[in-house]
Protein backbone atom coordinates (compact mmCIF):
# COMPACT_ATOMS: atom_id res chain seq x y z
CA UNK A 1 0.00 0.00 0.00
CA UNK A 2 1.36 3.50 -0.80
CA UNK A 3 2.43 5.52 2.26
CA UNK A 4 -0.47 7.96 1.84
CA UNK A 5 -2.93 5.08 1.70
CA UNK A 6 -1.45 3.58 4.86
CA UNK A 7 -1.76 6.91 6.65
CA UNK A 8 -5.37 7.29 5.54
CA UNK A 9 -6.21 3.77 6.62
CA UNK A 10 -4.42 4.43 9.89
CA UNK A 11 -6.53 7.51 10.52
CA UNK A 12 -9.69 5.55 9.79
CA UNK A 13 -8.51 2.81 12.14
CA UNK A 14 -7.76 5.32 14.88
CA UNK A 15 -11.16 6.95 14.52
CA UNK A 16 -12.86 3.56 14.80
CA UNK A 17 -10.80 2.57 17.85
CA UNK A 18 -11.56 5.94 19.43
CA UNK A 19 -15.24 5.10 19.61
CA UNK A 20 -17.41 4.96 16.49
CA UNK A 21 -21.18 4.85 16.91
CA UNK A 22 -21.62 1.34 15.52
CA UNK A 23 -19.79 -1.93 16.03
CA UNK A 24 -18.55 -3.63 12.89
CA UNK A 25 -18.33 -7.45 12.86
CA UNK A 26 -14.65 -8.41 13.03
CA UNK A 27 -12.73 -11.24 11.38
CA UNK A 28 -9.39 -10.59 13.10
CA UNK A 29 -7.87 -8.89 16.10
CA UNK A 30 -4.39 -7.65 16.92
CA UNK A 31 -2.39 -8.78 19.95
CA UNK A 32 0.13 -6.20 21.12
CA UNK A 33 2.00 -4.74 24.08
CA UNK A 34 4.06 -6.60 26.69
CA UNK A 35 3.77 -9.97 25.00
CA UNK A 36 6.36 -12.37 23.60
CA UNK A 37 5.01 -12.51 20.04
CA UNK A 38 2.59 -9.76 18.96
CA UNK A 39 0.49 -10.59 15.93
CA UNK A 40 -2.88 -10.77 14.23
CA UNK A 41 -5.41 -13.49 15.07
CA UNK A 42 -8.18 -14.81 12.84
CA UNK A 43 -10.80 -17.51 13.34
CA UNK A 44 -8.57 -20.41 12.20
CA UNK A 45 -5.60 -19.35 14.35
CA UNK A 46 -7.85 -18.87 17.38
CA UNK A 47 -9.57 -22.22 16.87
CA UNK A 48 -6.18 -23.96 16.61
CA UNK A 49 -5.54 -23.23 20.30
CA UNK A 50 -6.72 -25.52 23.12
CA UNK A 51 -10.28 -24.46 23.95
CA UNK A 52 -12.70 -24.78 26.83
CA UNK A 53 -16.45 -24.38 27.27
CA UNK A 54 -18.19 -22.19 29.84
CA UNK A 55 -21.89 -21.69 30.55
CA UNK A 56 -22.50 -18.22 31.97
CA UNK A 57 -25.42 -16.03 32.99
CA UNK A 58 -25.06 -12.26 32.88
CA UNK A 59 -27.24 -9.18 32.70
CA UNK A 60 -27.46 -7.35 29.36
CA UNK A 61 -29.64 -4.26 29.19
CA UNK A 62 -31.82 -5.33 32.10
CA UNK A 63 -32.33 -8.90 30.92
CA UNK A 64 -30.61 -12.07 32.11
CA UNK A 65 -28.77 -13.94 29.35
CA UNK A 66 -27.58 -17.53 29.67
CA UNK A 67 -25.22 -18.78 26.99
CA UNK A 68 -22.54 -21.43 26.55
CA UNK A 69 -19.32 -20.15 24.99
CA UNK A 70 -16.38 -22.00 23.46
CA UNK A 71 -12.85 -20.69 22.99
CA UNK A 72 -9.38 -20.56 24.50
CA UNK A 73 -8.86 -18.71 27.76
CA UNK A 74 -7.10 -15.37 27.54
CA UNK A 75 -4.27 -16.94 29.54
CA UNK A 76 -3.94 -19.80 27.04
CA UNK A 77 -3.78 -17.32 24.17
CA UNK A 78 -1.12 -15.24 25.90
CA UNK A 79 0.96 -18.29 26.76
CA UNK A 80 0.78 -19.50 23.16
CA UNK A 81 2.37 -16.23 22.04
CA UNK A 82 5.33 -16.43 24.39
CA UNK A 83 3.60 -15.23 27.54
CA UNK A 84 3.43 -11.80 29.12
CA UNK A 85 6.78 -10.04 29.14
CA UNK A 86 7.95 -9.32 32.70
CA UNK A 87 10.97 -7.82 34.42
CA UNK A 88 12.74 -10.56 36.42
CA UNK A 89 14.15 -7.88 38.74
CA UNK A 90 10.63 -7.00 39.94
CA UNK A 91 8.98 -9.47 42.31
CA UNK A 92 5.77 -10.87 40.80
CA UNK A 93 5.93 -8.32 37.98
CA UNK A 94 3.11 -10.30 36.30
CA UNK A 95 0.76 -8.78 38.91
CA UNK A 96 1.41 -5.28 37.54
CA UNK A 97 0.17 -6.33 34.09
CA UNK A 98 -3.32 -6.16 32.59
CA UNK A 99 -5.12 -6.80 29.30
CA UNK A 100 -7.09 -4.12 27.44
CA UNK A 101 -9.84 -5.56 25.22
CA UNK A 102 -11.08 -3.20 22.50
CA UNK A 103 -14.11 -3.73 20.26
CA UNK A 104 -14.43 -2.47 16.70
CA UNK A 105 -16.58 0.42 17.99
CA UNK A 106 -13.82 1.56 20.36
CA UNK A 107 -15.46 0.12 23.48
CA UNK A 108 -12.80 -0.91 26.01
CA UNK A 109 -12.55 -2.95 29.19
CA UNK A 110 -9.58 -4.18 31.20
CA UNK A 111 -8.81 -7.42 32.99
CA UNK A 112 -5.88 -7.60 35.41
CA UNK A 113 -3.34 -10.36 34.82
CA UNK A 114 -3.74 -11.37 38.46
CA UNK A 115 -7.41 -12.18 37.81
CA UNK A 116 -6.59 -14.78 35.17
CA UNK A 117 -3.13 -16.06 36.19
CA UNK A 118 -3.46 -19.71 37.31
CA UNK A 119 -1.37 -19.14 40.47
CA UNK A 120 -3.53 -16.27 41.62
CA UNK A 121 -7.16 -15.43 40.64
CA UNK A 122 -7.34 -18.26 38.03
CA UNK A 123 -10.53 -16.86 36.42
CA UNK A 124 -11.36 -18.67 33.17
CA UNK A 125 -11.95 -15.60 31.00
CA UNK A 126 -12.40 -16.75 27.39
CA UNK A 127 -11.67 -15.39 23.94
CA UNK A 128 -14.80 -17.10 22.62
CA UNK A 129 -15.34 -17.97 18.96
CA UNK A 130 -18.60 -19.93 19.34
CA UNK A 131 -21.77 -19.92 21.45
CA UNK A 132 -25.03 -21.84 21.67
CA UNK A 133 -27.23 -18.75 21.08
CA UNK A 134 -25.59 -18.19 17.72
CA UNK A 135 -24.35 -14.62 18.32
CA UNK A 136 -20.85 -15.54 17.16
CA UNK A 137 -19.81 -14.64 14.47
CA UNK A 138 -22.81 -12.33 13.81
CA UNK A 139 -23.60 -9.89 15.34
CA UNK A 140 -20.84 -10.23 17.98
CA UNK A 141 -17.95 -10.80 15.58
CA UNK A 142 -15.71 -13.83 15.28
CA UNK A 143 -14.33 -13.33 18.81
CA UNK A 144 -15.76 -12.06 22.09
CA UNK A 145 -14.27 -11.70 25.56
CA UNK A 146 -16.22 -13.74 28.14
CA UNK A 147 -15.09 -13.07 31.76
CA UNK A 148 -16.97 -15.83 33.57
CA UNK A 149 -18.49 -14.78 36.88
CA UNK A 150 -19.28 -11.15 36.06
CA UNK A 151 -22.84 -10.18 36.94
CA UNK A 152 -23.35 -7.67 34.10
CA UNK A 153 -21.97 -8.02 30.59
CA UNK A 154 -19.88 -4.85 30.49
CA UNK A 155 -16.59 -6.73 30.13
CA UNK A 156 -18.03 -9.08 27.48
CA UNK A 157 -16.30 -7.16 24.68
CA UNK A 158 -17.88 -8.12 21.35
CA UNK A 159 -16.38 -7.69 17.87
CA UNK A 160 -12.92 -7.94 19.37
CA UNK A 161 -10.46 -5.79 17.42
CA UNK A 162 -7.47 -5.58 19.74
CA UNK A 163 -5.95 -7.13 22.86
CA UNK A 164 -3.16 -5.08 24.40
CA UNK A 165 -1.04 -6.10 27.39
CA UNK A 166 -0.14 -3.08 29.50
CA UNK A 167 1.79 -2.44 32.70
CA UNK A 168 0.71 -0.35 35.67
CA UNK A 169 2.64 2.88 36.16
CA UNK A 170 5.45 2.42 38.66
CA UNK A 171 4.81 3.65 42.19
CA UNK A 172 7.23 4.25 45.03
CA UNK A 173 7.02 2.84 48.51
CA UNK A 174 7.89 4.60 51.73
CA UNK A 175 11.22 2.90 52.37
CA UNK A 176 9.85 -0.22 54.03
CA UNK A 177 8.71 -0.92 57.56
CA UNK A 178 5.28 -1.16 59.13
CA UNK A 179 2.62 1.35 58.13
CA UNK A 180 0.02 3.22 60.14
CA UNK A 181 -1.70 4.95 57.22
CA UNK A 182 -2.00 4.81 53.43
CA UNK A 183 -2.92 7.27 50.68
CA UNK A 184 -5.82 6.92 48.23
CA UNK A 185 -4.85 8.93 45.17
CA UNK A 186 -4.78 9.15 41.38
CA UNK A 187 -8.05 9.35 39.43
CA UNK A 188 -10.21 10.23 42.44
CA UNK A 189 -12.14 13.40 43.27
CA UNK A 190 -11.18 13.41 46.94
CA UNK A 191 -7.67 12.09 47.63
CA UNK A 192 -7.42 11.00 51.23
CA UNK A 193 -5.31 9.33 53.87
CA UNK A 194 -6.75 6.26 55.56
CA UNK A 195 -5.88 5.15 59.08
CA UNK A 196 -7.16 2.35 61.29
CA UNK A 197 -10.05 4.50 62.52
CA UNK A 198 -11.20 5.50 59.02
CA UNK A 199 -11.12 1.86 57.86
CA UNK A 200 -13.10 0.76 60.92
CA UNK A 201 -15.73 3.40 60.13
CA UNK A 202 -16.59 1.57 56.88
CA UNK A 203 -18.90 -1.47 56.73
CA UNK A 204 -16.87 -4.44 58.06
CA UNK A 205 -16.57 -7.73 56.19
CA UNK A 206 -15.02 -10.99 57.37
CA UNK A 207 -13.45 -13.63 55.12
CA UNK A 208 -11.72 -16.91 55.97
CA UNK A 209 -9.05 -17.63 53.37
CA UNK A 210 -6.44 -20.24 52.55
CA UNK A 211 -3.44 -19.32 50.40
CA UNK A 212 0.11 -20.39 49.69
CA UNK A 213 2.92 -18.29 51.17
CA UNK A 214 5.97 -19.77 49.48
CA UNK A 215 5.58 -23.52 50.07
CA UNK A 216 3.46 -23.06 53.20
CA UNK A 217 -0.35 -23.20 53.26
CA UNK A 218 -1.82 -20.48 55.45
CA UNK A 219 -5.40 -20.31 56.74
CA UNK A 220 -6.53 -17.09 58.38
CA UNK A 221 -9.72 -15.15 59.07
CA UNK A 222 -9.54 -11.46 58.17
CA UNK A 223 -11.80 -8.52 58.96
CA UNK A 224 -11.70 -5.30 57.02
CA UNK A 225 -13.43 -2.96 54.57
CA UNK A 226 -14.05 -3.90 50.96
CA UNK A 227 -11.41 -2.41 48.68
CA UNK A 228 -14.31 -1.15 46.54
CA UNK A 229 -15.73 0.77 49.53
CA UNK A 230 -12.34 2.28 50.36
CA UNK A 231 -11.99 3.58 46.81
CA UNK A 232 -15.60 4.74 46.83
CA UNK A 233 -14.94 6.94 49.85
CA UNK A 234 -12.45 8.88 47.68
CA UNK A 235 -14.99 9.09 44.80
CA UNK A 236 -13.49 7.54 41.66
CA UNK A 237 -13.32 9.88 38.66
CA UNK A 238 -15.14 8.66 35.56
CA UNK A 239 -16.14 10.28 32.28
CA UNK A 240 -19.94 10.12 31.79
CA UNK A 241 -19.42 10.41 28.04
CA UNK A 242 -17.61 7.05 27.95
CA UNK A 243 -19.77 3.95 28.27
CA UNK A 244 -18.79 1.96 31.38
CA UNK A 245 -15.71 4.12 31.90
CA UNK A 246 -15.22 2.41 35.28
CA UNK A 247 -14.22 -0.74 33.36
CA UNK A 248 -11.18 1.08 31.92
CA UNK A 249 -9.84 1.78 35.39
CA UNK A 250 -7.44 -0.09 37.66
CA UNK A 251 -6.01 0.49 41.11
CA UNK A 252 -2.44 -0.31 42.02
CA UNK A 253 -1.83 -1.28 45.63
CA UNK A 254 1.67 -0.45 46.83
CA UNK A 255 3.37 -1.70 49.99
CA UNK A 256 5.86 0.31 52.02
CA UNK A 257 8.69 -1.69 50.40
CA UNK A 258 7.49 -0.75 46.89
CA UNK A 259 5.80 -4.10 46.12
CA UNK A 260 2.93 -3.46 43.67
CA UNK A 261 -0.21 -5.26 42.49
CA UNK A 262 -2.82 -3.99 40.01
CA UNK A 263 -6.54 -4.80 40.32
CA UNK A 264 -9.14 -3.96 37.67
CA UNK A 265 -12.12 -2.02 38.97
CA UNK A 266 -14.29 -4.42 36.96
CA UNK A 267 -13.13 -7.19 39.29
CA UNK A 268 -14.10 -5.10 42.33
CA UNK A 269 -17.34 -3.44 41.22
CA UNK A 270 -20.51 -5.05 42.64
CA UNK A 271 -22.13 -4.57 39.22
CA UNK A 272 -19.51 -6.72 37.49
CA UNK A 273 -16.96 -9.03 39.18
CA UNK A 274 -18.02 -8.14 42.71
CA UNK A 275 -15.02 -9.89 44.28
CA UNK A 276 -14.89 -9.34 48.10
CA UNK A 277 -11.28 -8.16 48.13
CA UNK A 278 -10.52 -6.61 51.51
CA UNK A 279 -8.37 -3.91 52.99
CA UNK A 280 -8.03 -5.94 56.17
CA UNK A 281 -7.16 -4.45 59.55
CA UNK A 282 -7.57 -7.50 61.82
CA UNK A 283 -6.95 -11.26 61.55
CA UNK A 284 -7.18 -14.35 63.72
CA UNK A 285 -3.45 -15.16 63.45
CA UNK A 286 -2.42 -11.71 64.61
CA UNK A 287 -0.40 -10.89 61.50
CA UNK A 288 -1.90 -7.40 61.34
CA UNK A 289 -0.57 -6.44 64.75
CA UNK A 290 2.99 -7.18 63.66
CA UNK A 291 5.09 -7.34 60.51
CA UNK A 292 2.18 -6.97 58.04
CA UNK A 293 1.33 -3.43 59.15
CA UNK A 294 -2.08 -2.09 60.11
CA UNK A 295 -3.64 -2.79 56.70
CA UNK A 296 -3.23 -5.61 54.20
CA UNK A 297 -4.92 -6.40 50.88
CA UNK A 298 -6.61 -9.81 51.16
CA UNK A 299 -7.89 -11.64 48.06
CA UNK A 300 -10.27 -14.53 48.87
CA UNK A 301 -10.00 -17.38 46.38
CA UNK A 302 -6.44 -16.70 45.20
CA UNK A 303 -4.22 -19.78 45.26
CA UNK A 304 -0.95 -18.01 46.07
CA UNK A 305 -0.65 -14.94 48.27
CA UNK A 306 1.07 -12.68 45.75
CA UNK A 307 -1.84 -10.23 45.67
CA UNK A 308 -1.89 -9.98 49.47
CA UNK A 309 -0.12 -6.61 49.74
CA UNK A 310 1.13 -6.08 53.31
CA UNK A 311 2.09 -2.76 54.92
CA UNK A 312 -0.20 -0.95 52.51
CA UNK A 313 1.23 2.49 51.70
CA UNK A 314 -0.95 3.68 48.81
CA UNK A 315 -3.85 2.91 46.49
CA UNK A 316 -3.53 4.69 43.15
CA UNK A 317 -6.41 4.68 40.64
CA UNK A 318 -5.47 5.06 36.96
CA UNK A 319 -6.94 4.66 33.48
CA UNK A 320 -5.50 1.49 32.01
CA UNK A 321 -6.40 2.49 28.44
CA UNK A 322 -4.08 5.51 28.48
CA UNK A 323 -1.20 3.39 27.17
CA UNK A 324 1.50 5.12 25.09
CA UNK A 325 2.37 3.35 21.85
CA UNK A 326 5.38 3.74 19.57
CA UNK A 327 4.10 5.95 16.76
CA UNK A 328 5.08 3.58 13.95
CA UNK A 329 3.51 0.54 15.58
CA UNK A 330 0.30 2.42 16.32
CA UNK A 331 0.06 3.65 12.73
CA UNK A 332 0.62 0.17 11.33
CA UNK A 333 -1.92 -1.47 13.63
CA UNK A 334 -4.44 1.29 13.01
CA UNK A 335 -3.89 0.97 9.27
CA UNK A 336 -4.53 -2.78 9.36
CA UNK A 337 -7.62 -2.24 11.48
CA UNK A 338 -8.85 0.46 9.12
CA UNK A 339 -8.44 -1.74 6.04
CA UNK A 340 -10.23 -4.66 7.69
CA UNK A 341 -13.05 -2.51 9.01
CA UNK A 342 -13.61 -0.69 5.73
CA UNK A 343 -14.25 -4.05 4.05
CA UNK A 344 -17.06 -4.97 6.44
CA UNK A 345 -20.67 -3.79 6.34
CA UNK A 346 -21.89 -1.84 9.41
CA UNK A 347 -23.87 -3.67 12.10
CA UNK A 348 -26.13 -2.65 14.96
CA UNK A 349 -24.61 -0.84 17.94
CA UNK A 350 -23.35 -3.02 20.78
CA UNK A 351 -25.82 -3.46 23.62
Amino acid sequence: MPKLGLIAAGLVGMSVLAGAAHATPTTSFTLSGDIGAPGIYTGPTLQALPSTTATVTYNAGGSAVTDTFTGPTIWTLLQATGGITTDPAIKNDILRKYVIATGSDGYKAVIAAGEIAPKFGHKSALVAYGDTLGNLPVPDGFARIVPGGDKAGGRYVSNLADLHVGSAPAQTGTGGGTTTQFAVQGAVKNPLTDTLSTLQALTPHTETVTYMAGSTSVMDTYTGALLWDVLGSADILTDPAIKNDILRKLVIATGSDGYQVAFSLGELSPNFGGEPILVAYADSLGQLTGADGFARIVVPGDIAGGRYVSNLASLTVFDGTAVPEPASALLLLAGLAGVALLRRAPAAAEA
